[in-house]
């Protein structure tokens, strides 16, 4: 009959615990926190004048798949899509502009090489997957470096391509209107740089 007991009181410890273990569980949660500290170095005062907003929407497509030596592994293709737009700065760094008298009433306004100001509003979406049977074997493309390629040097570098001849038309729209209000009789001349 003691055994009994002790058995049965075993038996109900063991439940009891159980329940406990899982009322505990509920009470205690866990959180966490990230913290970064930033400090600001130094501050540069900058001459950047903005002439062009170009409005950029696009979809950036990698494909990747699976190559045992050297061969590619059948149906293990994997593509990867980022919708993304943003608004591209163009313009001059205006320190550099000259504008130097070449005769009474006339002067040259040297307009040095157009740079990529920045972006506002960046927006990409998340990344979108189509994937094979066997796509599980290729690595997942890695998105930070798509986004560094949408933004790249040599994307900035095209922009002001496609678009220099607006830029040339700005640049002498908002330096002739300087002069002009200063002295509507000035003639002037541009020369770009490059």
């Amino acid at each position: 009959m003691i055994n009994f007991f002790v058995l049965a009181g075993m038996g109900a410890a063991f439940v009891f615990g159980g329940f406990n273990a899982l009322a505990l569980g509920s009470l205690f949660t866990s959180s966490s926190s990230e913290r970064d500290s930033q400090v600001v170095q130094s501050v540069t005062q900058m001459q950047e004048v903005s002439l062009l907003s170009l409005h950029i929407e696009g979809i950036a497509r990698q494909e990747s798949n699976r190559e045992i030596f050297g061969v590619a592994v059948p149906a293990s293709e994997k593509t990867t899509l980022i919708q993304y737009e943003f608004d591209a700065k163009l313009g001059i760094d205006g320190s550099q502009v000259k504008i130097e008298p070449t005769g009474p009433g006339s002067f040259l306004v040297t307009i040095p090489e157009f740079i990529d100001i920045g972006f506002d509003d960046p927006v990409f979406k998340d990344a979108l997957e189509d994937n094979n049977a066997l796509s599980w074997l290729t690595p997942p493309a890695v998105q930070t470096r798509m986004i560094n390629n949408i933004l790249s040097d040599e994307n900035k570098q095209k922009y002001i391509s496609e678009n220099e001849a607006e830029l040339k038309d700005q640049a002498k729209v908002t330096y002739s209107g300087i002069i002009a209000s200063v002295d509507p009789e000035i003639t002037v001349a541009f020369e770009f740089a490059g």
